[in-house]
This record gives structure tokens, sequence and C-alpha cells, in this order.
């Protein structure tokens, strides 16, 4: 009888002691977190520095002609690089060649005569229409924005669509219009002959 008891007391013990089969060790567990984790950085050294996908950098395309706007207008005084440069270099790029660069919100080619906001506009011009922006319009009846003028630009003179407010192109347009402004030391309110980017060679649209 004694002897049964302890087998059963044996038996019972062995079946505490075993480990239930969903749970894992606690070493088992910390090794599966550090392969997690060296996964994770693995994957985002490798997005940003050797994947060479745009959907994965920052990078912005060189044109032709930036390397000289930008000694120009000195856009080196916002530093050697970063967002606030490179969003200026891509406002270059669809200021110039918004067929390529906006080409969502235009239906102009490269067969047409005028592609690009430049095709109407010089820096000038949207620095001006930068530093007279948010002011009383005649013609809509109210105060107009520059990101305002720009959406209407696309959707006249580029004979397209118009972009959201917050929209990428347009930020970055409105940017590359601050710095020719700070290079030009425009201050609010400065004109140049009443120009305006809503006054441009093809009437309202830009």
């Amino acid at each position: 009888m004694d002897v049964n008891v302890a087998a059963a007391g044996q038996e019972v013990r062995s079946v505490r002691a075993a480990p239930s089969p969903g749970r894992m060790r606690p070493d088992a567990l910390r090794g599966k977190t550090w392969a997690a984790a060296a996964l994770a950085l693995g994957f985002v050294l490798w997005a940003h520095l050797g994947s060479h996908l745009p959907v994965f950098r920052t990078h912005v395309s060189v044109e032709r002609g930036w390397k000289e706007f930008r000694d120009g207008y000195g856009v080196s005084e916002f530093g050697g690089d970063g967002h606030f440069v490179r969003a200026a270099q891509n406002g270059y790029n669809v200021f110039f060649f918004t067929h390529k660069y906006a080409g969502r919100f235009t239906r102009k080619t490269p067969a047409d005569r005028v592609n690009a906001c430049a095709g109407c506009h010089t820096p000038a011009d949207m620095a001006y229409a930068f530093v007279n922006a948010d002011r009383f319009d005649p013609k809509s009846g109210r105060r107009l924005s520059f990101e305002e003028r720009v959406m209407r630009c696309f959707a006249g003179s580029m004979d397209g669509f118009v972009p959201t407010l917050y929209d990428p192109t347009v930020r970055d347009l409105r940017i590359l219009a601050r710095v020719v402004a700070h290079h030009l030391q425009l201050s609010e309110g400065a004109r140049k002959d009443g120009v305006q980017l809503s006054e441009g060679a093809h009437g309202d649209g830009g």
C-alpha cells in the first residue's frame, strides 16, 4: 500500500515539473527576441543604405541647372544637406520640369511648348508671390494663400488637376519660393511692378 502511494506521489511531482507544450523556456524566448530585433535592424540598414530604392530614401534627383541655381540663390545658407534643402531641390525640379515631377497634376508633356511652371514664371515671380500671399484678391473677393495660387495654376495654366493643399508638390514649391525670397531679401508685401503669381501670362490660371 505504501509503495503504491509513494509511486503515485512521484508521478504527480513529475507531471507538475513537466513544462506545458505552449510555454517557451526563457532562454529560447530571449533568443527569438534578439533574432527579431536583428532582422528589423538589418532591414532598416538595407533599406536606407543598400537598397537604392527611392521608396526607402529621401534622395532627390539632380536635374540640370540645379548646382548653378543652388550657388546663385544661396541655397547652401540653409545647410549642405537636410530635409529643407532637399525640399527646395524637389521644388526646383517641379518648377522647371513640371511634366516630369508633377505629372499627376498636369496634362502637359515634353511635346508641349510650355510644360513647366518656368514656362510662365521666373523664380523671382515665385518669391514675390510668396511675400504677397494671404492678401485680399479682388478677383475672388477673398484672401488667397500662396498654396491656393499654385493649385489654381495647375488647374489653369498647366491644364491639369488641383493638388491637395498639403501635397509635397505644393509644399516644396512654397519652400523654393521662400529660399528665393530670402536670397532677394524681400520683406512681406514687397512688390515687383505689381507682378503676382495669379497675374502671369495665362491670366487667372497662373
